[in-house]
């Protein structure tokens, strides 16, 4: 498991890539390993890029 700073917000080209970026995010974030406004910022981007790939 890569974690980094650079992962919040991080976009997948296929559902399945942001599938798998936020399984690598979650538990940085329920450790505290991420900044609650890192966690945020990748919540929000992954809902945002969801919504892009199904249209």
């Amino acid at each position: 498991m890569a974690l980094g700073s650079s992962l919040a917000g991080a976009q997948g080209k296929t559902a399945e890539d942001q599938n798998r970026i936020d399984r690598t995010m979650a538990p940085g974030c329920a450790i505290g390993l991420y900044r609650p406004a890192e966690c945020d910022r990748h919540t929000k981007a992954s809902a945002d890029r969801r919504g892009e790939l199904k249209n």
